[in-house]
């Protein structure tokens, strides 16, 4: 009964219908502050019920229907999901280090770690500053258009404050366990410390399975944001994905193009959002019903 109160949740409500009510609010707002008229309202709601009803296999502008779902599940999709990676990864290791750090500077006075912690923090911090624009432009001098999917993805998490917000949060959740009564008779084991990750059996596995329940919910709320900074980085590349669709159809003024974008481009987001509330309701169903 639980699973099924999750698949209906997660499918119906903020699958499905946030994609819809999502694709039609976002196409009126566009047409609204274009000074559409009613014709073109209702262009746009048929082909976006012909999509929906998958009727649709408009050629406008040398796409079809078909050309842009597979767009998205080429480009966009992959991107999303390697910097969801990539976000986790670093987090990960630079929360696992903070931990260590701090335990060694509190009870054995050793502070290299710690200030080492504090300088990356603070380019970090710089970086997360920088304009995504400003960053892949930077790419673009050193590498030109040959660039690979998973080093777009790499800036895309660390410029604009993706990696540096998702690190705070989670190293922020673990060091304030580490004085805690659990933290510290755990600490008596003589385990492992887990300097750079927070492998099972260590301090800061230890702490990190402790700040999970909260972590992952946390993941699920950045799904929006690494969606729309992966359709900057296809805008800044000029690749094939949604993010190239949605600029060609506003400089077009397409609607069929627009609609059908944005209703894929949602979908993703959807896709991403329930794979991370998936592995929430496998590990911790009773957290899910709280966070969720």
């Amino acid at each position: 009964m639980r699973f099924l109160r999750f698949l209906v949740r997660e499918l119906v409500f903020h699958g499905i219908l946030f994609a819809v009510v999502g694709t039609v609010v976002l196409s009126a707002l566009y047409l609204l502050s274009t000074g559409a008229d009613a014709a073109r309202y209702a262009e746009a709601t048929r082909s976006f019920l012909l999509f929906i009803s998958g009727s649709a296999n408009s050629n406008t502008v040398g796409f079809t229907s078909g050309d842009i779902i597979l767009a998205g599940a080429k480009v966009t999709l992959p991107l999303a999901l390697i910097s969801l990676v990539f976000l986790i990864i670093i987090s990960l290791v630079c929360s696992s280090f903070a931990v260590s750090s701090r335990y060694m500077s509190l009870n054995f006075g050793k502070k290299f770690g710690e200030r080492t912690e504090q300088v990356w923090n603070f380019i970090a911090s710089v970086l997360a500053a920088i304009p995504l624009f400003v960053g892949f432009w930077i790419a673009y001098m050193f590498f030109g258009n040959d660039v690979s999917l998973f080093l777009i993805a790499l800036v895309t998490v660390i410029l604009g404050g993706l990696s540096w917000d998702a690190t705070n949060f989670l190293k922020t959740d673990m060091l304030s366990q580490v004085n805690q009564t659990h933290a510290i008779v755990f600490s008596t084991l003589g385990r492992n410390m887990g300097t750079f990750l927070p492998l099972p059996g260590t301090y800061s596995g230890y702490l990190f399975q402790s700040s999970l329940p909260r972590y992952i919910p946390y993941l699920a709320g950045k799904v929006p944001a690494i969606i729309g900074s992966v359709t900057i980085a296809e805008i800044a590349y000029s690749f094939p994905g949604l993010g190239s669709n949605l600029i060609d159809a506003l400089i077009s003024t397409n609607t069929d193009l627009l609609v059908t974008s944005v209703l894929i481009l949602l979908c993703i987001n959807a896709i991403v959002s329930f794979f991370v509330k998936t592995i929430l309701f496998l590990i911790y169903p009773r957290w899910y019903e709280k966070a969720i």
